[in-house]
């Protein structure tokens, strides 16, 4: 199968649209598909992205005119596509996410170029709001998402609950994928504990859906009874942050300053070092674990226990004391209870550890990712051969 991606982002920039991009194409590569990436003009990029195979050519565009040409030339030529995958992410494509051009091309594909697209929606939009700029936003963004959605043979959606949501109005065009391991890849074989005392882990950021504070509060109670007990965060945490200070002081009123371990970001080999070695993985984001997000695929690949909040965003498929234990976190007594038992009850860990590793290779291992996305490309190409079967007998 020929197929064309059309996204903004690719490597050597690092973010979770290049990282899911290179991915995909590195699936699809490995299985013997044709890969065309068309991506945004990136001066230093040379060759092929990182762990691209002979299959899969990068073609650039230093404007939405090139993009469009670039597309002609590729519908035009021999190797023209069976289908194109659409990467959407409503604020790559335009300030505050207002993306006109983004929400057209799909249409513009299909009527221009007969091509048929599968969006893979990454975001959607922005919740309404009173406030007259967000109340723009959020009709702006989905007034694309209607676009794209009517152009679209096919929707690709992360979560549950954007399925459900979006399932309402496209039906059997909409399909739910995870977005991936895209990181912590280095081989189960090759990983080695990276300290030698005891950790928890929370692999992240410090954005306002992160709630830390209550964990490091909890943690502190926890870590006054085990001395060797520490708390390890990793990805973007500026130190000298406001409210990074203030856990610093949080957890210096305890006399455990020393046992918050900030790492900041680190290379990847490092970063499946640290899972693998942790006694739990925390997951702290108030919508809670689901496909949407690319660190609950490195928490469940660790094999390590995972703790979570339970938000509006959980898949179902993430069953409490099964595959994860979910906490509440607004009590710090009854969240360091929660904790200590994890970490405690041999097994209750080793069933949430077995049960993390079989929903990894359930859902978000790369053959199960393949498999889907392979299934859900057949399912558009065959949906569009029976549009052209009608219209021909039209």
């Amino acid at each position: 199968m020929k197929v064309l991606v059309v996204t903004k982002d690719l490597f050597p920039v690092r973010n979770g649209l290049s990282d899911h991009t290179g991915l995909v194409c590195q699936l699809l590569a490995r299985h013997g598909h044709q890969v065309t990436v068309l991506c945004e003009k990136l001066e230093g990029r040379e060759g092929h992205p990182q762990g691209a195979a002979a299959s899969q050519t990068v073609v650039e565009f230093a404007s939405r005119r090139e993009l469009l040409k670039l597309l002609v030339q590729a519908a035009a030529g021999g190797h023209r596509p069976d289908v194109v995958l659409f990467q959407y992410v409503p604020h790559m494509w335009g300030r505050a996410g207002i993306a006109p051009f983004a929400a057209l091309l799909p249409l513009w594909l299909l009527l221009r170029l007969r091509l048929p697209v599968v969006s893979f929606l990454h975001e959607l939009h922005v919740d309404w709001s009173i406030r007259p700029k967000q109340l723009i936003l959020a009709l702006c963004h989905r007034l694309q998402l209607l676009l794209i959605g009517m152009a679209s043979r096919t929707l690709i959606v992360t979560n549950y609950k954007r399925e459900a949501s979006i399932g309402k109005w496209w039906g059997r065009k909409v399909h739910r994928l995870p977005a991936g391991n895209v990181s912590a890849r280095k081989a189960d074989r090759d990983r080695t504990r990276k300290y030698a005392w005891p950790y928890i882990t929370w692999f992240g950021t410090l954005s306002a859906d992160q709630r830390l504070e209550p964990f490091v509060q909890a943690f502190c109670r926890l870590a006054a009874r085990d001395r060797e007990l520490r708390l390890v965060l990793v990805g973007g945490f500026d130190a000298e942050s406001p409210r990074m200070q203030g856990i610093y002081e949080l957890a210096a009123q305890h006399g455990l300053r020393d046992r918050i371990v900030v790492c900041g970001y680190v290379e990847d080999d490092e970063l499946s070092d640290i899972l693998h070695g942790s006694a739990a993985n925390l997951f702290i984001n108030e919508d809670g674990p689901s496909g949407r997000r690319g660190v609950i695929a490195a928490y469940l690949r660790s094999g390590r226990a995972v703790i979570s909040l339970k938000g509006g965003e959980t898949d179902p498929e993430f069953v409490h004391g099964l595959n994860v234990y979910f906490v509440q976190d607004d009590d710090a007594e009854a969240l360091e209870r929660q904790l200590r038992r994890v970490l405690q009850d041999q097994q209750l860990r080793g069933t949430l550890e077995r049960g993390a590793r079989r929903l990894y290779d359930r859902m978000f291992s790369d053959s199960s990712i393949y498999t889907k996305l392979n299934s859900i490309f057949k399912h558009t190409l065959l949906t569009e051969r029976k549009n052209k079967a009608g219209r021909r007998y039209l």
